[in-house]
């Protein structure tokens, strides 16, 4: 997983680096304004973005922009004082939020359950890529059974059962065998 840390201070961006790096990122990038960091989001894929907010509520922005932007776990870093109030606000948005000043192991947990999001998100997108083809693999076979109904007289069930022969004859998918009898027939 690629991680971004935002933050203005290159001591903190050190430390945050080498605790994210415990946490099992390897490939990290620092970004010590906005303005950068956006640039960099907008030319690489990350998993994971930490901003550390220098000014109370300035961090909130650039973190619903880049959880708007996709899959990408963010983790807002605020004063104390202000975290039930951003995270409440937050919350809808899948950031999350922790309270300066922060230990290694509340950032540990953080990154964890981002990783662990992260790969759920992945499977599901899997799932529904997979799910996509069979839907377009579907109409593919049905447009074919009704240009074998239509062209050859055959009824749905035959229609069916041709398609299902040749795919087997052929040792191809039914997908392919019903993009040969669209190419056939529809000009």
């Amino acid at each position: 997983m690629n991680a971004l840390i935002v933050a203005a201070n290159k001591q903190i961006s050190t430390a945050l680096a080498t605790a994210v790096k415990h946490s099992g990122v390897n490939n990290i990038a620092l970004a010590f304004d906005a303005v950068s960091a956006k640039r960099m989001v907008s030319d690489r894929s990350f998993g994971l973005i930490v901003i550390y907010s220098d000014i109370v509520g300035k961090g909130v922005e650039l973190a619903r922009m880049f959880a708007a932007k996709g899959s990408m776990g963010v983790i807002l870093i605020e004063a104390a004082k202000d975290i039930d109030a951003i995270a409440n606000m937050l919350e809808d948005d899948g950031i999350i939020v922790l309270a300066k000043p922060l230990s290694h192991a509340e950032l540990f947990r953080a990154v964890k359950i981002v990783a662990a999001t992260n790969n759920r998100i992945e499977r599901l997108l899997e799932e529904k890529r997979d799910l996509l083809k069979k839907i377009d693999d579907m109409r593919l076979v049905n447009r074919a059974k009704l240009i074998l109904m239509q062209n050859m007289g055959f009824t749905e069930e035959q229609a069916h059962r041709h398609i299902e022969k040749r795919s087997m004859d052929l040792r191809r998918t039914r997908a392919e065998v019903a993009m040969d009898i669209l190419r056939t027939y529809e000009v």
